[in-house]
């Protein structure tokens, strides 16, 4: 009886001690927003599907580490943010291959957008970014502006 007691004070101490903290709200992004913003024409659009995939691979010895980054408006493709960086660059330039596709036209980086990675340590990444994206298509060359550009995503 008493090996049965002891049993089951052992299983209830262990429930208790992996339940959840009443301030536990279920999250688990650390204060990151876990979505990217940013002003297209003049209109705020908010990102609310970051996924961010990593391709490590190895080059002259060396391992590295790319972040591919695809974001979209709810489940909505036809409306992506795409581009990449490479775990722990930090700074100016630091996202590239940057492009935003919507209604099935890609607007890329034609040497008018800056971005500035503030954090980026393997599992977190927070970048700002500005500038014009261009598309070239069958009636010429069209632009788009994106202004005040923030992620801050887990992953």
């Amino acid at each position: 009886m008493k090996k049965t007691f002891f049993n089951l004070c052992v299983v209830v101490g262990l429930i208790l001690s992996t339940s959840c903290n009443k301030d536990d709200d279920g999250s688990d992004n650390n204060g990151a927003s876990n979505e990217l913003t940013v002003t297209i024409e003049g209109q705020a659009v908010t990102f609310d599907t970051v996924i961010v995939e990593r391709d490590t691979f190895i080059f002259d010895g060396e391992q590295f580490t790319i972040l591919n980054v695809t974001a979209t408006v709810g489940t909505d493709a036809s409306r992506t943010i795409n581009f990449e960086t490479e775990v722990g660059d930090l700074g100016t330039f630091s996202l590239y291959a940057f492009e935003y596709l919507i209604n099935g036209e890609y607007f890329y980086d034609s040497g008018a957008f800056n971005s500035v990675v503030s954090v980026n340590n393997g599992s977190r990444l927070t970048a700002t970014f500005t500038g014009t994206l261009t598309a070239f298509t069958a009636e010429g060359e069209e632009s788009i502006m994106l202004e005040n550009g923030i992620i801050d995503v887990n992953y």
